[in-house]
């Protein structure tokens, strides 16, 4: 209770003082590279320790809600960990290197002498939830990795990709539909498009959808945002008739809504990408190392994610062995992206009572 009160009064009222951060490195195969270590001014004992990632973003561990949310577990009494994924910085999806960044930024932390032997924990949001639980599989860390908070993971990447570029969902027969954030079918076929033969000629079209992330992230304007419109234009202006069709199929204007038929042959092309992601790439699909994981998980979603739906956590709670489940939840004051508030109020009462216990829950986790 006093470490959440602690990370409470931190994450809502940031008080500088209570908290150190010093740049540092670590060793990831045979490059070094930056870190960030937040910790508690005054340490007189081994700290619990928390392995922390950021997202798939250009801001990287820059990104001032991580920050915000690595000073206060710093206050709350741990010493936090979190490593640069340069990959991630570059919108590559890379999950072989966001497994090695996991397993030796834990390494490293537990390396350092502040926390207490076997007592640190991962947490991951999005894409880095899950290859958080991938990495867990590790027996390297056997004995180093106590636990994994898994925020806003997925399960299956391919229904995923479903909402991502059709916003549709289902779990135990029941459909759902949600207006997605763009960003998330950017930043995949970004990254897997160009495996495709009939994709990978010039001038390139994967590379665009790329553009267009990083520029929503520069400008800090959510993905949907009709001022990114006029750079889609200009993206689109020298691809040929066919490229022109795709490009318009998932990144298309805000105002405009596709057809029946442009549903079905988005689908199709989803289908034939991730097949092929998948090939290149196998740790993009998590089933064959959910089953296996021997620490305890910390499950949590946002009501109304718009990147990967709340019902990826059920599947996770359902694929991750019964008795390695530590705590889950659902609450409405986090999201990926914007359309939810993500600090309690007073007009938030309820929901942020719900927020304080999964937080004690995850501090509790190790």
């Amino acid at each position: 209770m006093l470490a959440t009160a602690r990370f409470t009064r931190e994450f809502l009222f940031p008080r500088r003082a209570a908290v150190v951060v010093e740049e540092m490195t670590y060793r990831r195969g045979d490059e070094s590279l930056p870190a960030s270590l937040y910790r508690p001014r005054h340490v007189g004992r081994p700290l619990p320790g928390w392995m922390t990632l950021h997202g798939l973003t250009h801001h990287g561990r820059d990104h001032e809600s991580l920050k915000r949310l690595a000073r206060a577990l710093a206050a709350a009494g741990s010493a936090v960990l979190v490593p640069d994924i340069p990959e991630w910085r570059a919108l590559e999806v890379a999950p072989g290197a966001a497994v090695a960044t996991i397993k030796a930024a834990v390494l490293e932390l537990d390396a350092l002498g502040l926390t207490e032997p076997g007592r640190i924990g991962a947490i991951g949001f999005s894409f880095g939830a899950t290859q958080a639980l991938i990495a867990a599989t590790d027996p390297a860390l056997e004995g180093h990795l106590a636990g994994v908070a898994a925020w806003g993971g997925y399960a299956d990447i391919r229904t995923v990709s479903r909402f991502m570029f059709l916003g549709e969902h289902e779990l135990d027969g029941t459909s759902y539909t949600a207006s997605p954030d763009p960003y998330g079918r950017w930043i995949l076929a970004g990254s897997y498009l160009g495996l495709l033969d009939d994709f990978n000629g010039e001038p390139g079209l994967a590379p665009r959808f790329l553009t267009l992330a990083r520029e929503a992230a520069r400008r800090r304007i959510m993905s949907w945002d009709p001022r990114l419109d006029p750079l889609k234009a200009r993206l689109r202006e020298d691809l040929s008739a066919g490229d022109r069709e795709v490009f318009d199929l998932i990144a298309p204007a805000t105002d405009v809504t596709l057809s029946a038929s442009q549903r079905t042959h988005l689908q199709a092309l989803v289908d034939r990408m991730l097949e092929a992601a998948i090939r290149r790439e196998p740790l993009l699909d998590a089933a064959p190392y959910l089953g296996r994981i021997r620490v305890p998980i910390f499950l949590a979603h946002g009501r109304g994610d718009r990147l990967i739906p709340w019902t990826e956590m059920v599947r996770l709670r359902r694929a991750l062995p019964a008795d390695r489940i530590a705590s889950s939840g659902v609450t409405s004051l986090f999201a990926h992206s914007g359309g939810e508030r993500r600090i309690p109020s007073p007009g938030t009462a309820i929901e942020a009572a719900r927020f304080l216990r999964l937080m004690r829950r995850m501090l509790g986790l190790i």
